[in-house]
């Protein structure tokens, strides 16, 4: 008992169900194929994210977006951080959501330096990409030059986001499938080692 008696029936009732709850056994089987995903197609999944976290830093910087951590390679991750307060759009914020608007999910984000210029979480100096959900659909190095593209019609010239987002859609066609993944559930339940 780590309380006293007299309080244990008003904790369980605060505790159960207003702040937690017990496990749920749909999450339990998800996260078993999820981990039996990763042990079947992880590494070849995760080598890819970086090659195209890479591909996709390097076309950004090609075309004149200032990406964080050149002289290291820009990332050793699936993320890649931008500095956008040199572009005509200027904030993070704004880039955000006009990307979204154009089809193109991505996520404004804090760059270390922009507390001191006066910046905050609503309008920070920076933006954050990553490639997880691209390579999982499927797209390799060159579509990240693709992205890149339609990320700076929007961002430096400044294009019609509906053209743009047209664009999107169109060349997001040929990306519907899920890859790194069982193709059935049988795979999954053909790969689980029970020990």
């Amino acid at each position: 008992m780590l309380g006293r008696e007299k309080f244990a029936d008003a904790i369980k009732r605060a505790a159960f169900p207003g702040m937690m709850s017990n496990h749920h056994l749909h999450n339990v089987a998800g996260l078993a194929v999820a981990f039996a995903e990763m042990m079947e197609f992880g590494k070849d999944y995760t080598g890819q994210i970086l090659k195209n976290s890479k591909a996709l830093a390097q076309s950004l910087h090609e075309c004149g977006f200032k990406v964080i951590a050149e002289h290291k390679g820009f990332t050793e991750s699936h993320t890649i951080l931008v500095d956008i307060t040199e572009t005509p759009l200027h904030h993070g914020n704004v880039v955000e959501e006009t990307l979204e608007d154009a089809n193109i999910i991505i996520n404004r984000n804090l760059l270390p330096w922009d507390k001191k210029r006066g910046r905050d979480y609503k309008t920070p100096g920076g933006i954050r990409l990553g490639t997880s959900e691209t390579t999982r659909l499927g797209m390799k190095e060159s579509e990240m030059d693709a992205i890149a593209e339609f990320i700076t019609r929007i961002v430096m010239k400044e294009e019609d986001v509906r053209k743009v987002a047209a664009d999107v859609s169109e060349f997001k066609k040929d990306y519907q499938k899920v890859h790194y993944a069982f193709d059935t559930e049988t795979d999954a339940y053909a790969h689980l080692r029970f020990r």
